[in-house]
Protein backbone atom coordinates (compact mmCIF):
# COMPACT_ATOMS: atom_id res chain seq x y z
CA UNK A 1 0.00 0.00 0.00
CA UNK A 2 1.47 3.16 -0.75
CA UNK A 3 2.38 6.17 1.47
CA UNK A 4 0.33 8.64 -0.30
CA UNK A 5 -3.05 6.14 0.64
CA UNK A 6 -2.32 6.24 3.95
CA UNK A 7 -0.92 9.92 4.45
CA UNK A 8 -4.26 10.82 2.00
CA UNK A 9 -6.45 8.66 4.80
CA UNK A 10 -4.60 10.12 7.61
CA UNK A 11 -5.10 13.30 6.67
CA UNK A 12 -8.94 13.29 5.79
CA UNK A 13 -10.42 10.91 8.16
CA UNK A 14 -8.61 11.34 11.36
CA UNK A 15 -10.95 14.34 12.93
CA UNK A 16 -13.52 12.36 15.24
CA UNK A 17 -15.55 15.52 15.18
CA UNK A 18 -15.20 15.81 11.90
CA UNK A 19 -16.07 12.44 10.73
CA UNK A 20 -18.69 12.89 7.98
CA UNK A 21 -19.67 12.29 4.73
CA UNK A 22 -16.99 12.57 1.99
CA UNK A 23 -17.69 14.34 -1.18
CA UNK A 24 -17.17 13.25 -4.46
CA UNK A 25 -14.52 15.56 -4.79
CA UNK A 26 -12.22 14.37 -2.07
CA UNK A 27 -13.81 10.62 -3.17
CA UNK A 28 -12.08 11.15 -7.00
CA UNK A 29 -8.77 12.31 -5.43
CA UNK A 30 -8.89 9.23 -3.28
CA UNK A 31 -9.15 6.88 -6.00
CA UNK A 32 -6.73 8.85 -8.47
CA UNK A 33 -3.92 7.74 -5.68
CA UNK A 34 -4.86 3.90 -7.18
CA UNK A 35 -6.34 1.69 -4.61
CA UNK A 36 -8.48 0.21 -6.51
CA UNK A 37 -5.64 -1.40 -8.49
CA UNK A 38 -4.49 -3.54 -5.90
CA UNK A 39 -7.46 -6.00 -7.82
CA UNK A 40 -6.04 -5.21 -11.12
CA UNK A 41 -3.63 -7.78 -12.29
CA UNK A 42 -0.21 -6.01 -13.08
CA UNK A 43 -0.43 -7.22 -17.11
CA UNK A 44 -3.50 -4.77 -17.25
CA UNK A 45 -1.38 -1.73 -15.42
CA UNK A 46 -2.27 -2.87 -11.80
CA UNK A 47 -0.94 -3.72 -8.69
CA UNK A 48 -2.35 -6.64 -8.12
CA UNK A 49 0.01 -9.57 -6.28
CA UNK A 50 -2.40 -11.65 -4.76
CA UNK A 51 -5.50 -11.17 -1.93
CA UNK A 52 -3.32 -10.20 0.79
CA UNK A 53 -2.53 -6.83 -1.09
CA UNK A 54 -5.69 -5.68 -1.51
CA UNK A 55 -7.27 -6.89 1.73
CA UNK A 56 -4.17 -4.92 3.31
CA UNK A 57 -5.64 -1.96 1.42
CA UNK A 58 -9.00 -2.30 2.53
CA UNK A 59 -8.19 -2.92 6.31
CA UNK A 60 -6.23 0.33 6.45
CA UNK A 61 -8.82 2.02 4.36
CA UNK A 62 -11.74 0.77 6.51
CA UNK A 63 -9.55 2.00 9.85
CA UNK A 64 -10.44 5.73 8.54
CA UNK A 65 -13.77 5.46 7.17
CA UNK A 66 -16.30 2.22 6.94
CA UNK A 67 -18.46 3.52 3.96
CA UNK A 68 -14.88 4.31 2.18
CA UNK A 69 -13.44 0.63 2.84
CA UNK A 70 -16.89 -1.05 2.31
CA UNK A 71 -16.80 1.32 -1.56
CA UNK A 72 -13.44 -0.64 -1.84
CA UNK A 73 -14.84 -4.01 -1.60
CA UNK A 74 -17.78 -3.44 -3.80
CA UNK A 75 -16.15 -1.89 -6.11
CA UNK A 76 -12.91 -4.39 -5.67
CA UNK A 77 -14.46 -7.60 -5.15
CA UNK A 78 -17.88 -7.81 -6.54
CA UNK A 79 -16.98 -5.67 -10.14
CA UNK A 80 -13.31 -5.66 -10.69
CA UNK A 81 -12.23 -9.63 -9.41
CA UNK A 82 -14.91 -10.97 -11.75
CA UNK A 83 -14.17 -9.23 -14.56
CA UNK A 84 -10.70 -9.82 -14.41
CA UNK A 85 -11.27 -13.61 -13.45
CA UNK A 86 -13.80 -14.35 -15.88
CA UNK A 87 -15.03 -11.72 -18.55
CA UNK A 88 -13.88 -11.97 -21.99
CA UNK A 89 -10.47 -10.51 -23.00
CA UNK A 90 -11.70 -7.63 -25.18
CA UNK A 91 -13.85 -6.44 -22.56
CA UNK A 92 -11.83 -6.80 -19.69
CA UNK A 93 -9.19 -5.18 -21.05
CA UNK A 94 -11.32 -2.27 -21.93
CA UNK A 95 -13.40 -1.95 -19.01
CA UNK A 96 -10.29 -2.42 -16.03
CA UNK A 97 -7.99 -0.18 -18.22
CA UNK A 98 -10.60 2.50 -17.62
CA UNK A 99 -10.11 2.19 -13.93
CA UNK A 100 -6.35 2.14 -14.12
CA UNK A 101 -6.54 5.36 -16.14
CA UNK A 102 -9.85 7.34 -14.35
CA UNK A 103 -11.08 7.57 -10.61
CA UNK A 104 -14.63 5.23 -11.39
CA UNK A 105 -16.24 3.14 -9.69
CA UNK A 106 -18.27 -0.66 -10.33
CA UNK A 107 -20.92 -2.60 -8.30
CA UNK A 108 -22.83 -5.44 -8.77
CA UNK A 109 -26.80 -5.60 -8.91
CA UNK A 110 -28.42 -8.55 -7.34
CA UNK A 111 -31.61 -7.68 -5.18
CA UNK A 112 -34.38 -6.98 -6.33
CA UNK A 113 -37.87 -5.02 -4.84
CA UNK A 114 -39.32 -8.70 -4.42
CA UNK A 115 -36.18 -10.07 -2.75
CA UNK A 116 -32.67 -11.13 -3.14
CA UNK A 117 -31.23 -14.29 -1.25
CA UNK A 118 -33.41 -16.20 -3.36
CA UNK A 119 -31.66 -15.69 -6.58
CA UNK A 120 -34.16 -17.91 -8.31
CA UNK A 121 -36.87 -16.05 -7.28
CA UNK A 122 -35.65 -13.03 -9.37
CA UNK A 123 -37.07 -11.86 -11.90
CA UNK A 124 -34.87 -9.33 -13.78
CA UNK A 125 -34.02 -11.64 -17.17
CA UNK A 126 -32.34 -12.05 -20.54
CA UNK A 127 -33.62 -12.82 -24.09
CA UNK A 128 -31.36 -13.68 -26.48
CA UNK A 129 -31.81 -12.10 -30.21
CA UNK A 130 -29.41 -13.03 -32.42
CA UNK A 131 -25.48 -12.04 -31.12
CA UNK A 132 -27.37 -9.71 -28.77
CA UNK A 133 -28.84 -10.04 -25.27
CA UNK A 134 -32.16 -7.74 -24.58
CA UNK A 135 -32.10 -7.37 -20.43
CA UNK A 136 -35.30 -6.26 -18.47
CA UNK A 137 -36.35 -5.85 -14.78
CA UNK A 138 -35.85 -3.81 -11.69
CA UNK A 139 -33.00 -3.46 -8.97
CA UNK A 140 -32.45 -2.02 -5.82
CA UNK A 141 -30.09 -1.90 -2.86
CA UNK A 142 -27.05 -1.80 -5.40
CA UNK A 143 -24.14 -0.03 -3.46
CA UNK A 144 -23.08 2.83 -5.21
CA UNK A 145 -26.34 3.32 -7.42
CA UNK A 146 -25.94 5.95 -9.53
CA UNK A 147 -22.77 6.76 -8.85
CA UNK A 148 -20.58 3.71 -9.95
CA UNK A 149 -20.67 3.90 -14.50
CA UNK A 150 -20.29 -0.31 -14.27
CA UNK A 151 -21.99 -2.75 -13.35
CA UNK A 152 -22.32 -6.91 -13.17
CA UNK A 153 -26.72 -7.33 -13.35
CA UNK A 154 -27.64 -10.74 -12.11
CA UNK A 155 -30.41 -12.21 -14.19
CA UNK A 156 -31.93 -15.17 -15.40
CA UNK A 157 -32.44 -16.27 -18.68
CA UNK A 158 -36.10 -16.06 -20.33
CA UNK A 159 -37.35 -18.63 -23.41
CA UNK A 160 -40.16 -17.54 -24.61
CA UNK A 161 -42.88 -16.95 -21.73
CA UNK A 162 -40.98 -18.92 -19.34
CA UNK A 163 -38.19 -17.54 -16.67
CA UNK A 164 -35.44 -20.65 -16.55
CA UNK A 165 -33.00 -21.33 -13.71
CA UNK A 166 -30.51 -20.38 -15.85
CA UNK A 167 -28.57 -17.27 -14.09
CA UNK A 168 -25.55 -14.96 -15.19
CA UNK A 169 -23.96 -12.00 -14.39
CA UNK A 170 -24.48 -9.77 -17.48
CA UNK A 171 -21.82 -6.19 -17.59
CA UNK A 172 -24.01 -3.23 -18.04
CA UNK A 173 -22.75 0.18 -17.80
CA UNK A 174 -24.88 2.81 -16.33
CA UNK A 175 -24.81 4.81 -19.80
CA UNK A 176 -26.39 1.80 -21.55
CA UNK A 177 -29.88 2.94 -23.24
CA UNK A 178 -32.70 1.72 -21.19
CA UNK A 179 -31.04 1.93 -18.15
CA UNK A 180 -32.40 4.08 -15.51
CA UNK A 181 -31.97 4.91 -12.03
CA UNK A 182 -35.87 5.45 -10.60
CA UNK A 183 -35.25 6.61 -7.12
CA UNK A 184 -32.68 7.00 -4.24
CA UNK A 185 -33.29 5.84 -0.88
CA UNK A 186 -32.84 8.09 2.30
CA UNK A 187 -30.65 4.93 3.93
CA UNK A 188 -30.36 5.48 7.51
CA UNK A 189 -26.29 5.16 7.38
CA UNK A 190 -23.45 4.68 4.88
CA UNK A 191 -24.47 7.98 3.62
CA UNK A 192 -21.56 8.34 1.21
CA UNK A 193 -23.03 5.47 -0.53
CA UNK A 194 -25.84 6.00 -2.84
CA UNK A 195 -28.68 3.03 -2.69
CA UNK A 196 -31.79 3.44 -4.60
CA UNK A 197 -33.50 1.27 -7.43
CA UNK A 198 -32.59 0.97 -10.84
CA UNK A 199 -34.43 -0.14 -13.79
CA UNK A 200 -33.56 -1.88 -17.19
CA UNK A 201 -35.96 -1.44 -20.16
CA UNK A 202 -35.00 -3.65 -22.70
CA UNK A 203 -31.33 -2.98 -22.67
CA UNK A 204 -29.54 -4.03 -25.56
CA UNK A 205 -25.91 -5.75 -24.70
CA UNK A 206 -23.59 -7.69 -26.81
CA UNK A 207 -24.28 -11.47 -25.69
CA UNK A 208 -20.24 -11.37 -25.09
CA UNK A 209 -21.20 -9.15 -21.77
CA UNK A 210 -22.34 -12.60 -19.68
CA UNK A 211 -19.42 -12.98 -17.54
CA UNK A 212 -18.05 -17.00 -18.39
CA UNK A 213 -15.63 -19.50 -17.40
CA UNK A 214 -14.96 -22.72 -18.63
CA UNK A 215 -16.27 -25.40 -16.32
CA UNK A 216 -18.45 -23.17 -14.34
CA UNK A 217 -22.31 -22.86 -14.78
CA UNK A 218 -23.77 -18.73 -14.09
CA UNK A 219 -24.59 -19.86 -10.57
CA UNK A 220 -21.23 -21.22 -9.60
CA UNK A 221 -19.69 -18.56 -11.16
CA UNK A 222 -21.89 -16.31 -8.75
CA UNK A 223 -21.18 -17.77 -5.86
CA UNK A 224 -17.65 -17.93 -6.07
CA UNK A 225 -17.88 -13.97 -6.86
CA UNK A 226 -19.97 -13.66 -3.58
CA UNK A 227 -17.80 -16.21 -1.84
CA UNK A 228 -14.48 -14.09 -2.35
CA UNK A 229 -16.42 -11.14 -1.76
CA UNK A 230 -17.61 -12.13 1.99
CA UNK A 231 -14.34 -13.80 2.71
CA UNK A 232 -12.62 -10.25 2.43
CA UNK A 233 -15.04 -9.00 4.74
CA UNK A 234 -13.16 -9.53 7.86
CA UNK A 235 -10.59 -6.95 6.61
CA UNK A 236 -13.00 -4.56 7.21
CA UNK A 237 -13.85 -5.38 10.51
CA UNK A 238 -10.51 -5.57 11.11
CA UNK A 239 -9.66 -2.30 10.68
CA UNK A 240 -13.08 -0.79 12.14
CA UNK A 241 -12.58 -2.95 15.05
CA UNK A 242 -8.92 -1.37 15.53
CA UNK A 243 -10.06 2.15 14.94
CA UNK A 244 -12.93 1.94 17.33
CA UNK A 245 -10.41 0.32 19.81
CA UNK A 246 -8.21 3.43 19.51
CA UNK A 247 -10.48 6.43 20.06
CA UNK A 248 -12.47 4.26 22.49
CA UNK A 249 -9.00 4.06 24.21
CA UNK A 250 -8.18 7.35 24.23
CA UNK A 251 -11.92 8.35 25.20
CA UNK A 252 -11.40 6.46 28.41
CA UNK A 253 -7.69 7.67 29.48
CA UNK A 254 -8.74 11.76 28.88
CA UNK A 255 -11.96 11.42 30.01
CA UNK A 256 -12.77 11.62 34.30
CA UNK A 257 -15.12 10.20 36.36
CA UNK A 258 -16.19 10.50 40.15
CA UNK A 259 -12.42 11.29 40.41
CA UNK A 260 -10.43 8.71 38.37
CA UNK A 261 -9.81 8.24 34.65
CA UNK A 262 -12.50 6.26 32.92
CA UNK A 263 -9.91 3.17 32.03
CA UNK A 264 -9.28 2.59 35.25
CA UNK A 265 -12.16 0.92 36.09
CA UNK A 266 -12.59 -2.96 35.56
CA UNK A 267 -15.55 -3.10 32.97
CA UNK A 268 -14.28 -0.34 30.85
CA UNK A 269 -10.86 -2.08 30.85
CA UNK A 270 -12.73 -5.29 29.61
CA UNK A 271 -14.63 -3.02 27.15
CA UNK A 272 -11.19 -2.03 25.41
CA UNK A 273 -9.50 -5.82 25.92
CA UNK A 274 -12.75 -7.06 24.02
CA UNK A 275 -12.62 -4.45 21.06
CA UNK A 276 -8.72 -5.57 21.11
CA UNK A 277 -9.78 -8.81 20.71
CA UNK A 278 -12.18 -8.31 18.11
CA UNK A 279 -9.25 -6.46 15.71
CA UNK A 280 -6.76 -9.55 16.55
CA UNK A 281 -9.38 -12.02 15.28
CA UNK A 282 -10.56 -10.30 12.51
CA UNK A 283 -6.93 -9.61 10.87
CA UNK A 284 -6.33 -13.39 11.78
CA UNK A 285 -9.25 -13.91 9.89
CA UNK A 286 -9.05 -11.93 7.00
CA UNK A 287 -5.23 -13.36 6.72
CA UNK A 288 -6.12 -16.86 6.28
CA UNK A 289 -8.94 -16.24 4.02
CA UNK A 290 -6.95 -14.26 1.77
CA UNK A 291 -4.30 -17.26 1.34
CA UNK A 292 -7.52 -19.52 1.00
CA UNK A 293 -8.70 -17.48 -1.91
CA UNK A 294 -4.99 -17.58 -3.76
CA UNK A 295 -5.12 -21.09 -3.70
CA UNK A 296 -8.19 -22.16 -4.85
CA UNK A 297 -9.58 -21.06 -8.38
CA UNK A 298 -13.54 -22.08 -7.53
CA UNK A 299 -14.52 -21.34 -3.76
CA UNK A 300 -18.64 -21.72 -4.57
CA UNK A 301 -18.71 -25.01 -2.52
CA UNK A 302 -16.92 -23.96 0.75
CA UNK A 303 -19.72 -23.05 2.68
CA UNK A 304 -18.46 -23.61 6.15
CA UNK A 305 -15.42 -21.13 5.69
CA UNK A 306 -17.23 -18.48 3.63
CA UNK A 307 -20.16 -18.54 6.27
CA UNK A 308 -18.18 -18.25 9.36
CA UNK A 309 -15.96 -15.96 8.28
CA UNK A 310 -18.78 -13.94 7.20
CA UNK A 311 -21.20 -14.10 10.46
CA UNK A 312 -18.11 -13.43 12.81
CA UNK A 313 -16.98 -10.32 10.86
CA UNK A 314 -20.46 -9.07 10.67
CA UNK A 315 -21.09 -9.33 14.12
CA UNK A 316 -18.15 -8.44 15.17
CA UNK A 317 -18.05 -4.74 13.34
CA UNK A 318 -21.76 -3.99 14.86
CA UNK A 319 -21.12 -5.01 18.11
CA UNK A 320 -17.62 -3.06 18.17
CA UNK A 321 -19.42 -0.26 16.93
CA UNK A 322 -22.14 -0.84 20.28
CA UNK A 323 -19.49 -0.88 22.59
CA UNK A 324 -17.59 2.25 21.53
CA UNK A 325 -20.70 4.42 21.88
CA UNK A 326 -21.06 3.13 25.49
CA UNK A 327 -17.54 4.25 26.29
CA UNK A 328 -18.22 8.13 24.70
CA UNK A 329 -21.82 7.97 26.13
CA UNK A 330 -23.82 11.31 25.04
CA UNK A 331 -20.66 12.53 23.37
CA UNK A 332 -21.87 9.73 20.97
CA UNK A 333 -25.26 10.29 20.47
CA UNK A 334 -24.36 12.45 17.46
CA UNK A 335 -24.93 12.17 13.53
CA UNK A 336 -20.69 13.28 12.97
CA UNK A 337 -19.43 11.56 15.98
CA UNK A 338 -17.20 8.27 14.57
CA UNK A 339 -18.83 5.94 17.11
CA UNK A 340 -22.37 7.41 16.91
CA UNK A 341 -22.07 7.27 12.76
CA UNK A 342 -20.32 3.58 13.08
CA UNK A 343 -23.17 1.96 15.11
CA UNK A 344 -25.74 3.01 12.24
CA UNK A 345 -23.06 2.07 9.67
CA UNK A 346 -22.26 -1.20 10.94
CA UNK A 347 -26.07 -2.54 11.03
CA UNK A 348 -26.76 -3.44 7.54
CA UNK A 349 -23.70 -5.85 7.50
CA UNK A 350 -25.71 -9.00 8.94
CA UNK A 351 -28.30 -8.25 6.63
CA UNK A 352 -26.14 -7.70 2.97
CA UNK A 353 -24.49 -9.93 1.14
CA UNK A 354 -26.48 -13.40 2.64
CA UNK A 355 -28.83 -12.79 5.89
CA UNK A 356 -26.89 -13.87 8.91
CA UNK A 357 -30.29 -15.85 10.19
CA UNK A 358 -29.75 -17.49 6.55
CA UNK A 359 -25.92 -18.43 6.86
CA UNK A 360 -26.50 -19.75 10.41
CA UNK A 361 -28.93 -22.11 9.12
CA UNK A 362 -27.06 -22.89 6.06
CA UNK A 363 -23.72 -23.14 7.91
CA UNK A 364 -25.66 -26.53 10.13
CA UNK A 365 -26.97 -27.80 7.16
CA UNK A 366 -23.69 -28.16 5.47
CA UNK A 367 -22.12 -29.95 7.94
CA UNK A 368 -25.17 -32.46 8.26
CA UNK A 369 -25.87 -32.86 4.36
CA UNK A 370 -21.75 -34.06 4.15
CA UNK A 371 -21.48 -36.12 7.09
CA UNK A 372 -25.00 -37.05 7.80
CA UNK A 373 -25.40 -35.85 11.53
CA UNK A 374 -23.35 -32.40 13.65
CA UNK A 375 -21.73 -33.96 16.34
CA UNK A 376 -18.06 -33.09 17.71
CA UNK A 377 -16.89 -36.00 14.95
CA UNK A 378 -18.21 -34.87 12.28
CA UNK A 379 -17.54 -31.08 13.27
CA UNK A 380 -13.97 -31.98 13.48
CA UNK A 381 -14.61 -33.95 9.80
CA UNK A 382 -15.74 -30.74 8.48
CA UNK A 383 -12.58 -28.31 9.76
CA UNK A 384 -10.37 -31.06 9.42
CA UNK A 385 -10.28 -30.05 5.22
CA UNK A 386 -9.43 -26.35 6.17
CA UNK A 387 -6.62 -27.44 8.11
CA UNK A 388 -8.65 -26.83 11.64
CA UNK A 389 -9.76 -29.15 14.52
CA UNK A 390 -11.98 -27.78 17.45
CA UNK A 391 -10.81 -25.46 19.83
CA UNK A 392 -9.07 -27.14 22.27
CA UNK A 393 -10.22 -25.10 25.62
CA UNK A 394 -13.71 -25.18 23.67
CA UNK A 395 -16.40 -25.76 26.91
CA UNK A 396 -17.67 -28.77 27.90
CA UNK A 397 -21.26 -27.52 27.66
CA UNK A 398 -20.97 -26.64 23.82
CA UNK A 399 -19.19 -30.24 23.10
CA UNK A 400 -22.56 -32.25 25.37
CA UNK A 401 -24.82 -29.28 22.99
CA UNK A 402 -23.11 -30.80 19.71
CA UNK A 403 -23.14 -34.24 20.51
CA UNK A 404 -27.01 -34.62 22.62
CA UNK A 405 -29.00 -31.85 21.51
CA UNK A 406 -31.76 -32.96 19.10
CA UNK A 407 -32.19 -30.13 16.78
CA UNK A 408 -35.75 -30.45 15.25
CA UNK A 409 -36.69 -26.25 14.93
CA UNK A 410 -35.25 -23.50 12.11
CA UNK A 411 -34.30 -21.60 15.71
CA UNK A 412 -31.78 -24.61 16.79
CA UNK A 413 -30.23 -24.81 13.55
CA UNK A 414 -29.72 -21.11 13.62
CA UNK A 415 -28.16 -21.21 16.21
CA UNK A 416 -25.85 -24.05 16.25
CA UNK A 417 -25.06 -22.74 12.90
CA UNK A 418 -23.85 -19.32 14.97
CA UNK A 419 -21.89 -21.46 17.45
CA UNK A 420 -20.07 -23.36 14.33
CA UNK A 421 -19.12 -19.99 13.16
CA UNK A 422 -17.27 -19.33 16.10
CA UNK A 423 -16.22 -22.38 16.63
CA UNK A 424 -14.71 -22.30 13.35
CA UNK A 425 -12.94 -19.27 14.12
CA UNK A 426 -11.55 -20.38 17.33
CA UNK A 427 -10.01 -23.56 15.61
CA UNK A 428 -8.32 -20.90 13.19
CA UNK A 429 -7.31 -19.27 16.11
CA UNK A 430 -5.93 -21.73 18.06
CA UNK A 431 -3.17 -22.67 14.81
CA UNK A 432 -2.09 -18.75 14.49
CA UNK A 433 0.81 -17.70 16.12
CA UNK A 434 0.62 -15.85 18.95
CA UNK A 435 3.21 -13.82 18.50
CA UNK A 436 1.18 -12.30 15.04
CA UNK A 437 -0.56 -9.82 17.47
CA UNK A 438 -0.35 -8.42 21.11
CA UNK A 439 -4.18 -9.10 21.65
CA UNK A 440 -3.74 -12.68 20.41
CA UNK A 441 -5.08 -13.38 24.10
CA UNK A 442 -8.00 -11.21 23.46
CA UNK A 443 -9.11 -12.79 20.49
CA UNK A 444 -8.42 -16.05 21.54
CA UNK A 445 -11.02 -15.44 24.88
CA UNK A 446 -13.39 -13.68 22.39
CA UNK A 447 -14.26 -16.80 20.60
CA UNK A 448 -14.40 -19.05 23.27
CA UNK A 449 -16.45 -16.92 25.11
CA UNK A 450 -18.91 -16.07 22.71
CA UNK A 451 -19.17 -20.14 21.74
CA UNK A 452 -19.68 -20.52 25.61
CA UNK A 453 -22.77 -17.76 25.48
CA UNK A 454 -24.53 -19.35 22.52
CA UNK A 455 -24.75 -23.04 24.19
CA UNK A 456 -26.05 -21.57 27.30
CA UNK A 457 -28.93 -20.18 24.92
CA UNK A 458 -29.83 -23.55 23.90
CA UNK A 459 -32.05 -24.86 26.84
CA UNK A 460 -33.96 -21.89 26.48
CA UNK A 461 -35.61 -21.34 22.57
CA UNK A 462 -38.71 -22.93 23.67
Amino acid sequence: MTKDIIAFLKQHFSDIEKHTPYAKERLEAFLNLGPLHYFIPKSLGGRFQGALSYLNTIETTSYYSLPLGLTLGITGSLFLSPMSRHAAPELRDSVLKNFVDTPTLGGMMITEPAGGTDVFGLTTHYETNGDKLRLSGSKCWGGLTGLADHWLVGARAKRGDRLTKKLNLLYVPLCAPGVKVETYFDALGLQPIPYGRTQYDQVEIPETHILASEGMSGLRLLNDTLFRSRLGMPAIASGHCKRMADVASQRVNDRHVFGKALIEYDQVQYRIETLRGMAALNHALWQYTGKWMDDHADISSHYTLVNAAKLVCSETIQAASDSAVQLFASAAFKRNHIAGRAYVDSRPFPIFEGSNDVLDENLYDTVVSRHGQCNCVTVNQEFSQFGLSLPGRTPQSVLDLLDKRTVESQRDKVLQGRMLAWLFVGALHDQTAPHESEHFAQGQQLAIRRVAELAAQAPYLG
